[in-house]
């Protein structure tokens, strides 16, 4: 073989050498990712319960750090989040998850909607009811008014004060 085939494949090999030496590398963590992983994990400062992506505090910081080494060392976000949750448990989870004893959380409050509109509806109708009653009642037949027995016996009673 001659000097220059031999160093036009050698030249050719290094380049296809550092073409696919990126490939086998796990990529540096984009912000998006970092990001993505961020929104998902609430902040465990104490501040206000932010999201570590929305989260300014030092903490927040080094959480997103942590973050960004366990992507750039090839871990999927869900990998990342998982280990978050395996470590810090389910209260880590900005949004809790739906299953088990979370479904009462994402159901709980339609229901209780649902219920409450039908105790009000429950309620107007028996208000509604009770006026039909009192209009459709005539005033002044039955007996008479216990309101007035009693004040005839106050004025009994106080007319023999009196004497």
């Amino acid at each position: 073989m001659s000097p220059p085939r031999r160093a036009r494949i050698l030249l050719l090999a290094a380049g296809l050498t550092l073409a696919l030496l990126p490939a086998g590398l796990p990529a540096a963590a984009s912000k998006a990712d970092v990001d993505l992983v961020g929104e998902q994990l609430v902040c465990y400062c104490g501040c206000s319960g932010l999201t570590v992506k929305a989260c300014t505090c030092g903490t927040a910081d080094a959480i997103r750090e942590k973050i960004a080494g366990q992507l750039d060392s090839g871990l999927s976000t869900a990998d990342t989040v998982a280990i978050w949750v395996d470590e810090r448990g389910e209260q880590i989870l900005a949004v809790p998850t739906r299953e088990g004893f979370n479904l009462v959380g994402w159901f709980m409050p339609f229901v209780v909607t649902l219920l409450g509109l039908l105790m009000a509806t429950v309620v107007v109708l028996r208000w509604q009811k009770q006026a039909t009653e009192a209009a459709a009642t005539p005033r002044g037949t039955g007996t008479e008014d216990p309101d007035s027995a009693y004040l005839k016996r106050v004025e009994q009673g106080m007319k023999n004060l009196h004497r």
